[in-house]
This record gives C-alpha cells, sequence and structure tokens, in this order.
C-alpha cells in the first residue's frame, strides 16, 4: 500500500504580538522571526498514518509512506522529522515564490492530486484544514480531481481483512460512523483523541534521517504554470487582525466549593433548568 499524508506548517501565531501585526502591500505579514508548527489536524493524520503502517506490517503487501507538503525551503526540516519518526519519503512541491498560495485551495489541491497520479498512491490522507486559509475545501478538491471517494471527519483508521481494505471511524451529526472501504482512498482528519501529537524522534533517528534526501518537484514538473496557479476564483482585498474580545472574571471564594457554588448560582444554573 502506497499512503501519501499531505501536511502544512504554520506560523505559532500565540508567539506574535499585537505590533508584529503589520503588513505591506502584497498582504503579506512577517513571520520569518516566529516559530512554525505543524497545522494540528495534519499532526493527527501523520501519527495516525504511522500507527497503521505498523498493522501493515504483517501484510505480505510492503507499506511505502510520503510526508508531502507544498511550500518552500523551511519545509525541508519538518519532512527531515518525518523521515525520521518512520516516513520513507519527504516530498516537497515548489511554487514560484511571486504566487500568493495561501487561499488558494484550487491551487494546492490541483498540485496534490498531479503528484498523486504521478507517483500512483492508493491512499491520501490530509488534515481538515490549516492556516493561513482554514477553508476546509483542500481535501475535498483532491479527491474530485482524482475521481475517488472521500470521508470527512476521520478519527481513527485500521486494517480491515486485507491491505486494500481498511476500518474507517468517522464523527457525522454528533455520532460516530463505522465503515469499511475499499482503496484508493481520499481520507479527511479531523479531531482525534486516539492520535493528537505527533511522536518524537531519538537523536539516532534525527541523525540517520539527515543522510537521507528529500524530494523537490517544481510546479512546472507537474504540468502546472503560473497561469495555471493562479486563484481566479477569488482576489484578496483587504487583511485586519480579529479581536475575539474574550474577558476573565475570577470567581473570589475561601475555598474551592464556594468558588464551585457561585459559579453555578451565576453562570450554570439557569442554563441548566432550560
Amino acid at each position: 500500500m502506497k499512503i501519501a499524508v499531505c501536511f502544512k506548517i504554520i506560523a505559532d501565531y500565540d508567539r506574535m504580538s499585537e505590533k508584529d501585526w503589520e503588513w505591506d502591500d502584497r498582504h503579506f505579514i512577517d513571520i520569518s522571526f516566529v516559530r512554525h508548527i505543524f497545522n494540528c489536524f495534519d499532526e493527527s493524520a501523520l501519527e495516525m498514518t504511522l500507527k497503521l503502517s505498523k498493522q501493515l506490517e504483517n501484510l505480505p503487501d510492503p507499506c511505502e509512506l510520503t510526508a508531502l507538503t507544498v511550500d518552500d525551503e523551511q519545509g525541508d526540516l519538518f519532512l527531515k522529522h518525518l523521515i525520521a519518526i518512520g516516513f520513507d519519503h519527504g516530498v516537497r512541491i515548489q511554487c514560484d515564490g511571486r504566487l500568493d498560495m495561501r487561499f488558494n485551495s484550487h491551487g494546492i489541491s490541483n498540485l496534490i492530486s498531479r503528484y498523486i497520479r504521478q507517483e500512483g498512491q492508493t491512499l491520501v490522507i490530509l488534515g481538515y484544514q490549516g492556516g493561513d486559509g482554514d477553508n476546509g475545501q483542500t481535501g475535498f478538491l483532491v479527491a474530485e480531481h482524482l475521481g475517488w471517494p472521500c470521508i470527512r471527519e476521520v478519527i481513527e483508521v485500521t486494517v480491515a481483512e486485507s491491505s486494500d481494505l481498511l476500518k474507517v471511524k468517522s464523527r457525522i451529526d454528533g455520532a460516530t460512523l463505522v465503515q469499511r472501504v475499499k482503496l484508493p482512498m481520499v481520507l479527511i482528519m479531523g479531531h482525534s483523541l486516539d492520535s493528537p501529537y505527533l511522536r518524537v524522534p531519538t537523536l539516532k533517528q534525527k541523525l540517520n534521517a539527515k543522510k537521507k534526501p528529500l524530494t523537490i518537484v517544481s510546479s512546472t514538473e507537474l504540468g502546472l504554470d503560473n497561469d495555471a496557479l493562479h486563484s481566479k476564483d477569488k482576489t484578496l482585498m483587504d487583511l485586519h487582525r480579529h479581536n475575539p474580545g474574550k474577558s476573565c472574571v475570577f470567581l473570589e471564594g475561601k475555598t474551592a466549593q464556594e468558588q464551585a457554588k457561585k459559579l453555578y448560582d451565576k453562570y450554570l444554573k439557569q442554563r441548566l433548568s432550560l
């Protein structure tokens, strides 16, 4: 089984102060000094895939894991991290730096699906959404390009009777749905309590991963030039920083019981009586 997990790295915006939120005439914010992290949904997808590959070890068909991202050179460190913890290949799709791909789900999905067709993976796993766009469209568009069935809000994947059959748990309308599916398939990862965090490599694994090369593929090698990738359905007009306006109320009380009673009387009693 050949599995591709698509991931995106994002800036840790919680580490930015209010004065750092300044953008230039192209609506780009300088985040070069900010630590970057895995998108949380993608992190769950990556960890779940590693657990799935462990189950596939006992089957006759070999399992081949590819970590795939659309990014510039900053993605290489994260690809090396994934190779260190068990992925066989680290692949980065490089676009023209002049293109703004932040809100271009059509362009990103086109790049991913073209690479998948070229390499012949039979299972594609993506996170539900990832900054900066948080559009939640990329996984569905990849499935549409490939012409494959798609399951959203996945929380767990295990091997069924054979290597081309999987048991997929997903959430739908507040309930848990369990399906047996046949590959090829696109899975879109939701909130997973079973695989919330990605494992950490050992020093030995990191050193071994440094010796393994990454695969860098340009958008033109996939048959897509700047005009084909340019977002024609939307134009970024302006940016503004959302202020959620959250406030904090401290509950006074000498003991935890007193504080709990005030919490119940002031905030919970009326809601529970509805």
